[in-house]
């Protein structure tokens, strides 16, 4: 179990980042041992710092975007040099690129970093993994596409210095096929892994989200599966063999132990710690074989093999786990490149924001269950079939008119119904499409219902019950993307 002790707050103002005689080094683009190759059909661009979305730590100031982590938690187990995330919207570019090179200016002084995270979106709507570069380094990304976004990861030095951006640049060009292209599984990897419970309520994760009392998420040790606050695009499911409860859930932060130990890849992508077998995280080599001389990334001891963060409600209420333990766990982006990214409203309330999406059921049939393996979250709701309506309505409500792709996720079995009826309605009450599908089929994993232009407003999808009887409906699920 991690601690629940904070660091001592560190206030760093703009002047500090040049004090104490520290020299400073000024970082600016300079040419590579790529940059002629580079050359033949680049496409080069410039993130505005003012259109990013970063955590409270990172200032905007007239010199360029400062990191200042006077409000950072750090982890007992040990981040020494704290990192700031600041993530640039996605754009669309009019080539694919497979390739990057960040072009960044900054200052910054001895212990100090500056890194930049790509990805791309790949056929489907999911996201690759982010793959991470630093000035003039030409990175391979996981596929080849279009759409593309950048995250800045700014790096304090052990006295909670941070570095000031000024600009970030970057080009990107197709080297070929991705490198890990053929290495896409039609299954997601799975591994047992070692869990403990986060807690540290009222701190901040990796990507600016505040733990609440009994939250959902979980963290991992490397920023290549993070998500974004609030979202999906990288989610687990993790099951626990002694209470045989199973929950799916976000990555919402990094840890524990390592932070570059992306251990569910093979070694030839692996960040680091390429030699361990894949699937053994390094803290777990570190501590049961004494690898890296039973140190983690940091030079720190793990006091535990942890792969694995869970937060208190994916710990205590969704697994019912009492202690730290073994667990199960399946990365559910690794069978296609990343989770579909959307606005998730479960069949639990619970795990919902409501201001943006809530399930709300009509009748009395429906029933809360986890009797068959592969619910999304922490359960589903299923109704006998009957002559009678009586819906599970999942609203969702858009702030502006755009057209969406809905998902619907749910439990298979051979008593479901074959032609389960999903109704889109629009906000203005208009019945866009009643989609049938066969819920004996297709279980555990994104079913895609189609594609809808919608108003802006509380707008709804139905699962009616009106289906031959002795079959049975599963509401879990909808994903608005």
């Amino acid at each position: 179990m991690r601690a629940s002790w904070r660091s001592t707050l560190m206030t760093v103002m703009l002047g500090a980042v040049f004090a104490e005689g520290v020299a400073v080094a000024e970082q600016a683009p300079s040419p590579g041992p790529d940059a002629q190759r580079a050359e033949e059909g680049a496409q080069r661009w410039t993130e505005a710092l003012s259109t990013g979305e970063g955590t409270g730590e990172l200032v905007s100031t007239r010199d360029g975007l400062l990191y200042e982590p006077n409000a950072v938690m750090r982890r007992p187990e040990g981040l020494s040099r704290l990192t700031g995330l600041f993530t640039f919207p996605a754009r669309t570019l009019e080539q694919p690129v497979d390739t990057f090179r960040p072009r960044i200016q900054a200052t910054q002084s001895p212990g100090m970093g500056v890194e930049v995270d790509v990805r791309v979106r790949v056929p489907g709507g999911a996201w690759s993994e982010w793959r991470t570069g630093t000035e003039g380094e030409a990175v391979l990304l996981p596929r080849s596409g279009t759409e593309v976004q950048v995250r800045l990861a700014l790096v304090a030095d052990e006295r909670g210095r941070g570095p000031v951006v000024r600009e970030v640049g970057l080009e990107g060009w197709r080297e070929g096929t991705g490198a890990e292209e053929g290495l896409q599984t039609l299954a997601p990897l799975s591994y047992r892994v070692y869990a403990t419970r986060e807690g540290l309520v009222g701190g901040t994760t990796a990507n600016g989200h505040v733990i609440k009392t009994n939250d959902r998420f979980v963290a991992l040790p490397s920023r290549r599966g993070l998500a974004s606050n609030g979202g999906s695009e990288y989610q687990v499911r993790v099951c626990y063999s002694k209470t045989a409860k199973c929950t799916t859930t976000s990555v919402w932060d990094v840890g524990p132990w390592n932070t570059k130990d992306d251990y569910w890849n093979p070694s030839s992508v692996r960040e680091m710690w390429k030699t361990l077998p894949q699937g053994k995280p390094e803290a777990q080599a570190a501590y049961q074989d004494g690898f890296n001389g039973g140190l983690d990334q940091f030079g720190r001891r793990p006091a535990n093999p942890a792969g694995i963060d869970l937060a208190d409600g994916t710990f205590w209420l969704d697994l019912g786990m009492t202690n730290n333990d073994w667990v199960d766990v399946t990365y559910l982006w690794t069978s296609g490149g990343g989770t579909p990214t959307g606005l998730v409203v479960d069949s639990n309330n619970a795990n919902n924001d409501q201001a943006k999406g809530y399930i709300q059921l009509t009748g009395s049939s429906w029933a809360s269950s986890t009797n068959v393996a592969g619910y999304y979250g922490s359960s589903y709701l299923v109704s006998p079939g009957a002559a009678v309506s009586e819906p599970a309505t999942f609203w969702f409500y858009l702030s502006a008119a755009g057209t969406k792709t809905v998902d619907a996720w749910w439990t298979a079995a051979t008593d479901r119904s074959t032609a389960a009826p999903f109704i889109v309605v629009n906000a203005a009450g208009t019945q866009l499409a009643n989609v049938k599908v066969n819920q004996q089929l297709n279980g555990a994993r994104w079913n895609t219902l189609g594609t809808w232009s919608f108003p802006a407003g509380w707008n709804k999808v139905q699962l009616s019950r009106w289906v031959t009887a002795g079959t049975y409906v599963v509401a879990d699920a909808i994903q608005v993307r």
